[in-house]
């Protein structure tokens, strides 16, 4: 079966004894999506571009478990640290019991929000990892129901914007827009050069962490395939003529291709005034 070529997980694993690294943990990524009301739901995923591969004609089940009500923050219902620890409990009971079984199933992402954290997967067993993960939830008392997705039905959700184009994931049309959290590093005065650049051009401004020296700026943007990449080509190059670099959270590789020091890749080297990003949205202005 494909999906036992993969590890579950994706977690790095060391010798227990010599603490040796046998084998390095894969990408993740940690994404902000924002919810109608305004509030946020936090995203963690595994970004392993073969694994997403399997899994674009594979279900992806989604895991809702339901806390206890002391397992919540009054303020934010996110969970509190008991009910953090109970839920990964959760999650670490079930990758054993499912590599124990020997079923094909691969995690591929969680959300922490709307009180709850819930956990995505891979499989080419239904039947087998709905036994497995019921009796994983009834062990920790946890009421667990599930739901059966597609990978491009939940793409716009736990995906890395520029991954939905890469896996040539056609998406509904109702999701090829959505408000998008882009963050820049870069020296104050350069930072504050680069979000009048971006508020001109439609960007809101979220936030500047001074101590990590990190703008985060948000914009209803296309993400899927030509859209997005147009979107990463206006603004990966202004932030480098500014002496800033882009996160490159919403990007398959990460931030270490945007790094100063390094060439920026060509993929983002920017079009010109008539490019697509212009093309698209006809002007400078959202």
């Amino acid at each position: 079966m494909t999906l036992l070529q993969f590890d579950i997980t994706g977690e790095q694993v060391s010798d227990e004894k010599t603490e040796e690294v046998i084998r390095e943990a894969e990408p993740h990524r940690g994404l902000v999506r924002y919810r109608p009301d305004g509030g946020e739901l936090f995203i963690h995923t595994r970004v392993n571009m073969a694994l997403l591969r399997a899994a674009a004609s594979l279900p992806i089940l989604l895991l809702k478990l339901t806390p206890r009500a002391n397992e919540l923050m009054p303020r934010d219902a996110l969970l509190t640290p008991k009910g953090s620890s109970r839920n990964y409990a959760f999650l670490e009971r079930l990758c054993e019991d499912l590599a124990a079984a020997g079923c094909p199933a691969c995690y591929i992402a969680e959300q922490h929000g709307e009180g709850r954290r819930d956990f995505y997967f891979t499989t080419e067993d239904i039947a087998g990892f709905e036994e497995v993960a019921r009796t994983a939830a009834e062990a920790l008392a946890f009421p667990l129901n599930l739901e059966e997705h597609s990978l491009a039905a939940v793409a716009p959700l736990i995906l890395p914007a520029e991954a939905i184009g890469d896996l040539g994931l056609k998406i509904a049309p109702d999701a090829r827009i959505r408000p998008t959290r882009f963050e820049f590093w870069g020296a104050e005065p350069s930072l504050a050069r680069l979000r009048a650049e971006l508020e001109k051009r439609g960007y809101r401004f979220l936030g500047l962490e001074t101590f990590s020296r990190e703008l985060r700026m948000m914009k209803s943007v296309p993400i899927d395939g030509e859209g997005f990449l147009a979107v990463l080509r206006e603004i990966v190059p202004l932030a480098r003529s500014l002496q800033c670099s882009y996160c490159g959270t919403e990007t398959v590789e990460g931030h270490e291709q945007f790094l100063l020091a390094r060439p920026l890749p060509q993929r983002y080297g920017g079009v010109g005034r008539g490019g697509l990003f212009r093309r698209i949205f006809g002007g400078g202005g959202s």
